[in-house]
């Protein structure tokens, strides 16, 4: 019987040796995210009721019900999903234990999510400096407004020039490496749109301009990221518990220094992605979990790592205890 007092059939799943945590950022969201676990699991349930105590914003209703619109908006987003990783994590957590997780990482905004599974940070801390991350973006967004692009289906070479083309219309960079040709374009809206003309007349399989209203992990992040590197320096970190795979190298975090030297240059940084992947497959990871909504991250170690069992939270942990 789990201690969230949903009784689980001991052996209907099985998690191949060892296991890496993933943990999603910012893209992912959506109204009832985290409504069905919580429902089954009163771990996850109390972590909900927690995160809208310490945040003082309705936590429960933004991610249960939204409205899109106004979970959609940055300061709210982002909160909202790390309160619901952070549910998952600890839903998971009383299911599972942690004797197997043999790596945690997070992408963009979930890199701060894993940082606390890794026991670096308080999550409480933690959950409050995503409040400050998008709090401080929403500004950014407001001062220096952008707009971020994917593109699928072409490889470096390509994608880098169609960014130095459409720098002729403004600041354009390359913000998130996800795979050997899946990337993300970040930077001033007219750039970002002559880079969606290129893209389509290249050839891309698919061509995005994301529902986020800023140029995160660019230069255009400037002033946010030099605030939030104020609270990241005040923040009491800890080494790492559990190797924690960074964005910026994609390699493991072993220390208090290289921890908070990741976190503050964090905004303006690119996300490297494949790279973490690779650091993964080294360490012969037998299966992923995605602890949030949906399982891009699990698609992309799939994508990485042939061979590799992939699981999302709703799969795992709602679907497992039926």
């Amino acid at each position: 019987m789990s201690t969230s007092g949903v009784a689980l059939r001991p052996s209907s799943i099985t998690l191949r040796r060892p296991v890496g945590l993933l943990f999603p950022g910012q893209g992912v969201q959506h109204a009832g995210m985290g409504r069905q676990l919580a429902a089954i699991s009163s771990v996850a349930d109390k972590i909900i009721t927690r995160a809208q105590d310490i945040l003082e914003m309705p936590v429960r209703r933004l991610c249960f019900e939204g409205p899109d619109l106004e979970l959609r908006r940055t300061e709210n987003l982002q909160p909202c999903l790390m309160a619901v990783s952070w549910s998952a994590f600890e839903a998971y957590r009383d299911r599972f234990g942690m004797t197997d997780v043999e790596v945690v990482a997070g992408h963009s905004m979930g890199e701060i999510t894993a940082c606390a599974a890794a026991e670096a940070i308080a999550w409480e801390a933690a959950l409050l400096l995503v409040r400050e991350r998008g709090r401080l973006m929403a500004d950014a967004a407001l001062s220096t407004p952008g707009k971020m692009l994917a593109i699928v289906g072409l490889l470096e070479p390509q994608v880098e020039q169609i960014r130095i083309t459409a720098s002729a219309a403004g600041g354009i960079w390359l913000a998130n490496f996800n795979a050997q040709d899946q990337f993300i374009l970040s930077g001033e809206a007219a750039a970002v749109s002559l880079a969606e003309r290129l893209a389509t007349e290249a050839g891309a399989r698919r061509v995005l301009v994301l529902e986020v209203p800023l140029a995160a992990h660019s230069p255009l992040m400037g002033r946010a990221s030099a605030k939030l590197s104020e609270a990241v320096r005040a923040l009491p970190l800890r080494a790492p518990k559990i190797p924690l795979i960074g964005n910026g190298t994609g390699l493991a975090i072993s220390t208090v220094r290289s921890l908070r030297a990741e976190l503050s240059g964090h905004l303006l940084r690119p996300v490297h992605w494949a790279r973490t992947m690779t650091s993964m497959q080294a360490l012969k990871v037998g299966t992923v979990v995605e602890l949030g909504p949906g399982r891009v991250l699990a698609s992309l170690a799939a994508k990485h790592m042939p061979g590799v069992a992939t699981w999302n939270a709703d799969e795992l942990l709602v679907e497992g205890a039926e």
